[in-house]
């Protein structure tokens, strides 16, 4: 083989290289922070973690329907929720010492189309242990879409 031929074939394979390889940068899956709300926001509702409940117990469900937050949901927040914009994702659990705030974040997970509340109980060193009620209002729910809650106790 002549030496043109060789450096002809060299240079055709590294170009058949060159754009073989796809670059997926543009395909990159990353999760998606999804924008939430509470009943205090939306409704002026007052202090839920104490002042709402929900026979729970270190668990959390998703209702979907004024009938059946009406049902299992007790307290001084009993407001008229737009259902038809949001479900709402509640849960209970009993802490070991006082808490100071609740922080929320709903991520939406990019490869497994599920999605996942991390709930954060900032808590403070006094010897108060309550059973609160966390809750997030969130964006309506696609058939099927599995979540789960993820609880942090800072």
């Amino acid at each position: 083989m002549s030496i043109f031929k060789t450096k002809a074939l060299l240079l055709a394979i590294s170009i058949f290289v060159l754009f073989s390889c796809s670059d997926d940068d543009d395909n990159i899956c990353t999760d998606q922070v999804i924008e939430t709300t509470g009943l205090e926001s939306e409704y002026n509702c007052v202090n839920t973690k104490f002042e709402m409940d929900i026979d729970l117990t270190d668990d959390f469900i998703i209702i979907t329907n004024q009938t059946d937050f009406n049902s299992r949901v007790t307290g001084e927040c009993q407001p008229d929720i737009d259902f038809i914009t949001y479900d709402l994702l509640i849960g209970k659990e009993q802490l070991t010492t006082g808490n100071d705030s609740i922080d929320y974040v709903l991520t939406e997970g990019c490869e497994t189309n599920t999605y996942q509340l991390e709930v954060t109980f900032n808590q403070n060193n006094t010897l108060i242990a309550p059973n609160l009620t966390y809750h997030r209002l969130i964006p309506k729910l696609p058939q099927g879409r599995e979540v789960t809650v993820d609880i942090t106790i800072d």
